[in-house]
This record gives structure tokens, sequence and C-alpha cells, in this order.
């Protein structure tokens, strides 16, 4: 939200700086919050799981839409 909005505020106002510090205050923000988070990357084994889980969600969303 805050990367959308500097941008809009720096087109409405033609301002450069305005735009410029709204993506580094969103970028700075996304990092504090990976690390506060601690989001990092997980294992293979993990990532292929939430994969098939992933795509089983959305194979029994299609069929209760079609069917239900």
């Amino acid at each position: 939200m805050t990367l959308i909005g500097s941008l809009v505020l720096g087109l409405v106002l033609s301002s450069v700086a305005v735009a410029v510090a709204g993506l580094l205050v969103a970028g700075l923000g996304n990092v504090w919050i990976w690390r506060r988070c601690e989001l990092f990357p997980t294992e293979r084994k993990a990532a292929r799981t939430a994969q098939r889980v992933g795509w089983a969600a959305a194979l029994f969303a299609v069929v209760m839409a079609l069917f239900g």
C-alpha cells in the first residue's frame, strides 16, 4: 500500500522525490517485516508439500463451484 500510495502521490504532485521516498520506505519496511517475522526460505520438501496442498485446495474449490 505504501508503494502504490507513494507512486500515485508522486505522480499527482509531479514530484520524483516523493515517489523515490515512498519506494525506499516500502522496500525498507518489507525487509524489516521479513526479519521481524523470521520469514526465511523453507526446505524443498516443505515447499513441495505446500504446493500439493495448494493444488488440492484449488481442485476442491473448482469441483465445489461446478457441482456444489
